[in-house]
């Protein structure tokens, strides 16, 4: 009876209670976005910050044993470029920096690096080979949008023959935005609130994940076909700072390219690029928005990202693709450089410079298949052919008959199998190995049926090739081999 009474009170707790707290929460989102409607901020693109500089940035690089993110740095330790803003032709990506002023940039810290690059300052960077590059400070508008976190679930699918990458995932992109933080001050707690400005400026609506296509059926957080959809977004408050955040989750397919000139001892490297949906450029007049200003877009992985994709990584029980192991995880940046580009608004051609990163998959195909299924059956069936050299000469008949069985066995077993070989219009490996088989299948054939015409008129001659033939053809049917699957 006490135990009925007990959970009557609580119900009648909850259903007083739990209204009132969510229409109370309803009522500081509602509150909160029309602060952000009043004050005008929506109708701005929503820049993190203003920069005078030089417009220098670093790559990033991920410490796994600190699990932190730092500059990215060469086998001599200086910093490594991932994009410039105003001296592309120097600074491509990839370049190393030994030197800002006369301070060696290899002997001090990452914090350092930024803080120099920060400085409203004339440098002079020394590059390889004492190549140095004076860069001015300049204004410029600035926004980095993070990828907080990528949880790669599972990998569905790895369909090599039309280049597809299938995975189901979970990701959050979070953007600053430190113009609403005194907005948020004394009204917001540390939680999540809904934005109801569906065509507000938020830069992280522009973020797009390059995939194959949609499917609103098996995604969460996708951009609708209808014109007037939109991805969801929301503002977090944490530690007295505003974040817009985006989340996205389901599965995604993803065009890859495949090299497979070592099949089936092949390596892939599967590649998820992100893409920051605007362009970073120093003419004024291509910017998107049009400020009036130079302007620089990141897309850039954080913690969780790097820590999602590790946990997969670590754990080997959610790989279901018995074909394939993966054996290494990254994440790395990436810029999309297009040289004639067409602006439809502006009806004008110039170049297209884009941020972006890829989520790098390395995986291994697991080749015991192809092994005991192609590789040794194909081995055993040439080593009855080349028997063939150790029955003597003057029996014509047998030997004829053995090598064509032998052939023709080899010739069956390849077309069985031949929907695992990838149809390409190059040869693989295994494609090499199998012409080697055919060609040194066929030897035996060719030397019994010339043997037959010089037997009689010089039989140990014959008998003295012969056995060169079957020691020293075998020989190098082996090393042709060997360097065929050699890597």
């Amino acid at each position: 009876m006490n135990l009925i009474k007990y959970k009557f009170l609580l119900l009648l707790f909850l259903s007083v209670v739990l209204p009132g707290f969510f229409q109370a929460k309803a009522d500081i989102t509602e509150d909160f976005n029309n602060r952000i409607y009043q004050t005008g901020i929506i109708k701005s693109y929503p820049f993190q910050e203003t920069r005078n500089d030089i417009g220098l940035f670093y790559d990033f690089a991920w410490d796994k044993n600190n699990k932190k993110i730092i500059i990215k740095r060469d086998k001599e330790n200086y910093p490594v470029i991932r994009f410039s803003l105003f001296d592309k032709k120097n600074f491509s990506q990839g370049v190393s920096v030994q030197k800002y002023n006369d301070v060696n940039l290899s002997k001090i810290s990452d914090k350092e690096i930024k803080q120099l690059h920060k400085i409203n300052k004339t440098a002079k960077l020394t590059l390889s080979e004492n190549k140095i590059i004076t860069l001015q400070p300049y204004v410029y508008d600035y926004n980095n949008i993070k990828l907080s976190s990528f949880n790669l679930e599972y990998i569905n699918n790895i369909d090599t023959n039309k280049g597809l990458l299938e995975i189901s995932f979970e990701s959050d992109f979070t953007n600053k935005r430190p113009k609403l933080n005194k907005l948020a001050h004394g009204l917001l707690e540390d939680d999540i609130y809904e934005a109801r400005f569906e065509n507000g400026p938020y830069p992280i609506q522009e973020v797009e994940i390059k995939e194959y296509k949609y499917d609103i059926d098996i995604r969460k957080g996708v951009k609708t076909p209808e014109p007037e959809g939109s991805i969801p977004i929301y503002f977090t408050y944490d530690n007295k700072k505003v974040r817009t955040i985006r989340r996205e989750s389901g599965i995604g397919q993803f065009r890859q390219e495949f090299d497979f000139k070592k099949f089936p001892f092949d390596k892939q490297t599967l590649k998820i690029k992100i893409t920051s949906g605007a362009r970073s450029t120093s003419v004024t007049e291509e910017t998107w928005p049009n400020t009036g200003k130079a302007a620089v877009h990141f897309i850039s992985p954080d913690k969780g990202a790097f820590l999602g994709l590790e946990n997969y990584l670590n754990n080997v029980s959610k790989n279901y693709l018995k074909e394939w192991s993966v054996k290494n995880v990254n994440i790395e940046s990436d810029e999309i450089i297009i040289k004639s580009f067409y602006n439809k608004y502006s009806d004008k051609i110039h170049s297209h410079n884009e941020n972006s990163i890829d989520l790098i998959l390395n995986i291994e195909r697991n080749s015991a298949y192809y092994i005991y299924k192609i590789i040794v059956p194909v081995f055993l069936i040439l080593s009855i052919a080349w028997f063939v050299l150790w029955i003597p000469t003057n029996h014509l008949d047998a030997r004829l008959t053995t090598s064509v069985v032998a052939f023709l066995s080899l010739i069956a077993y390849i077309f069985v199998f031949s929907d695992d070989i990838p149809k390409l219009n190059y040869l693989t490996a295994l494609d090499r190995y199998i012409l080697l088989s055919y060609f040194f299948c066929c030897i035996p054939i060719v030397m019994s049926i010339l043997f037959s015409r010089f037997i009689m008129k010089n039989q140990k001659k014959v008998i003295l090739v012969n056995k060169r033939l079957r020691t020293w053809l075998g020989i190098i049917y082996l090393l042709f081999t060997i360097q065929i699957f050699s890597f």
